[in-house]
């Protein structure tokens, strides 16, 4: 058994926090649901981590020169922990009051005081969410059809898995990034310090000796005699690249051929399309089931996108449904998402089916992904590790070479 520490509220709002002697993390939210309170934090007092409740995470305070603004794990922390409370039956100015009083981000603080003020002096929920700008327009069309449904706890708990699937996309992506990232400023820096450390040590024993050396050996002396007298041309280039990344970044006109070349391109144009078809079927199914309207509802989810030919696509879409066209068909004749997945939001179009279908081929896309990432990371690692493992076999065969070569003439 192990000792967990909580914070809790109950049904009248009122905040409790003690411990409790558990064999695990589930056990204590089952106790604490058990004495009609409503856990918003749970964590080891060993210290080894703690569980996220469904009501939020124990937030961290930002340091000295920490920014104002609104951490996206503070806004999950926030919309996990209102959506929880809010189930349970309290107001809405009573759960605003008591994230006030548990809270440790004073970004977060601020933001829920405006807000919460702003609910009092009646403004509407959603309307004091925009005004705070620390919030999507996706996140405010979800609360504002909340609000007008009657059930804000529904579209919070919405927002909460939709937020939860999406960050679980997004660190598939990222970490299956990471490795490869550090391949390849391995190999960078292993030839930069071959070049600059190593090779010109032997350049001026090879220059002593007067022999003749063999054009492999020229051409990695004169890089490394390069490298060393022009190392800040080599810098300056850098920064260059960086800057034009930046400008293609955004410029909209370089951003738009950017993101158009990207998806002809093998493998990870295959695998952008089965990222962005996830991203726009989670979306638009999220929205659909919790009553924002179709039309709006593609106009939102256009600006979730981050490929801007997909989201230009769509928002031609929407103008097309306009005038009376099918969404599907017209988004087929972009020939920018996966056919298949199209193809299922037809067969959901005209059925009355379609968030039930979006739901499935999200998950279906997810999956998609992990495997593109997997294949994806298959084709890269060996690739790098070879192109890293030659270009320190053709430096060390540059010195080697002569070497060997002055040795047979000594023999």
């Amino acid at each position: 058994m192990t000792l967990y520490s909580y914070k809790a509220v109950n049904a009248e709002g009122i905040a409790q926090d003690g411990v409790i002697d558990a064999g695990s993390e589930a056990q204590v939210i089952e106790r604490l649901n058990a004495q009609g309170l409503i856990p918003l934090q749970v964590s080891n007092r060993a210290g080894k981590g703690g569980a996220d409740t469904g009501a939020g995470k124990k937030m961290r305070r930002p340091g000295l020169f920490g920014s104002r603004q609104v951490s996206q794990p503070d806004i999950m922390a926030f919309t996990q922990q209102l959506s929880s409370m809010l189930r349970a039956g309290l107001p809405l100015d009573k759960a605003l009051g008591i994230q006030l009083e548990i809270i440790e981000s004073p970004a977060l603080a601020d933001m829920i005081k405006g807000v919460q003020e702003k609910v009092r002096g009646g403004l509407h929920f959603a309307d004091s969410l925009e005004e705070s700008g620390q919030f999507s327009r996706f996140y405010i069309n979800m609360v504002r059809a909340g609000e007008a449904s009657g059930s804000i706890d529904d579209a919070l708990g919405r927002l909460v898995e939709y937020m939860l699937r999406a960050k679980e996309l997004r660190s598939t992506v990222v970490s299956a990034l990471i490795y490869p990232a550090i391949l390849f400023v391995v190999a960078v820096l292993s030839i930069i310090a071959l070049l600059l450390f190593v090779v010109p040590q032997f350049a001026q024993m090879f220059a002593d000796m007067g022999a003749e050396l063999p054009t492999l050996t020229r051409v990695v002396i004169a890089a490394g005699a390069f490298l060393e007298q022009y190392w800040w041309a080599v810098l300056l280039g850098f920064l260059t690249v960086l800057v034009l990344i930046q400008y293609v970044f955004t410029n909209e006109t370089a951003r738009m051929w950017l993101d158009r070349s990207m998806l002809r391109w093998p493998v990870v144009g295959d695998l952008i399309a089965k990222v962005e078809m996830a991203r726009f079927s989670r979306s638009l199914g999220t929205l659909l089931n919790n009553g924002v309207p179709l039309l709006g509802s593609l106009q939102i989810v256009k600006n979730t996108m981050s490929n801007r030919i997909m989201a230009k696509s769509v928002g031609e879409a929407a103008d097309s449904l306009k005038q009376g066209e099918s969404l599907t068909r017209t988004l087929l004749g972009k020939k920018v998402f996966p056919p298949y997945a199209l193809h299922m939001l037809r067969v959901g179009e005209e059925t009355g089916r379609m968030e039930e279908l979006l739901h499935d081929v999200a998950v279906i896309y997810d999956d998609e992904v992990k495997t593109s990432v997997r294949q994806m990371l298959a084709l890269m690692e060996p690739l790098l590790i070879c192109l890293m493992a030659v270009a320190i076999l053709a430096i060390l065969f540059a010195v080697l070479i002569p070497m060997m070569s002055m040795g047979d003439l000594v023999q």
